[in-house]
């Protein structure tokens, strides 16, 4: 499947390295020095939402508002729904991935649509710190563009819980 995601940085090494130094010492102790097993790649989709949010605000003039246009950029993690606004999308390339290397998202395209312009709402009102929503003067927020990239994770197994390390 070709798809774009960011690039790996860390090599299987470095990511072995860094899940010994992640896992506690007592642990490895109290079970005998067990290494994590069956390192492999696992790719995450990511949601880049971009809108566009048109307000109007009252002025000092009785019959003109001010017209503000605002672009917001948005990054959702689709396996666990955690977003975060952003300012530069990340850097992709295009690459061929194998559909068992990709996680299944949990979260539904629309849900997170939805999701979002509800949070972009309740961040512009407590960011403005207006007493309601309506003195806010959100004309419409618009969806731009909706994209997928895939961010690589090395995954391990260890004693029977998964270790995920940024790739």
């Amino acid at each position: 499947m070709l798809v774009e995601s960011i690039e790996i940085k860390i090599s299987k090494k470095d990511a072995m390295k860094h899940i010994l130094k992640k896992t506690p010492l007592v642990s490895r102790i109290e079970q005998f020095n067990k290494k994590p097993k069956n390192i492999h790649i696992e790719y995450i989709e990511f949601k880049v939402l971009s809108y566009e949010i048109i307000s109007k605000h009252k002025g000092q003039k009785l019959f003109r508002h001010e017209v503000k246009k605002q672009n917001i950029t948005m990054l959702v993690n689709t396996y666990n729904g955690y977003s975060e606004s952003i300012d530069i999308i990340p850097a992709t390339v295009k690459r061929y991935i194998a559909k068992s290397c990709i996680k299944k998202s949990k979260v539904d395209e629309m849900y997170i649509i939805e999701e979002v312009k509800t949070q972009i709402i309740y961040f512009l009102g407590n960011n403005l710190k207006y007493e309601s929503l309506d003195r806010l003067g959100i004309q419409n927020i618009k969806l731009i563009q909706i994209k997928s990239i895939y961010k690589p994770y090395w995954v391990s197994d260890f004693n029977g819980k998964k270790i995920y390390i940024d790739a």
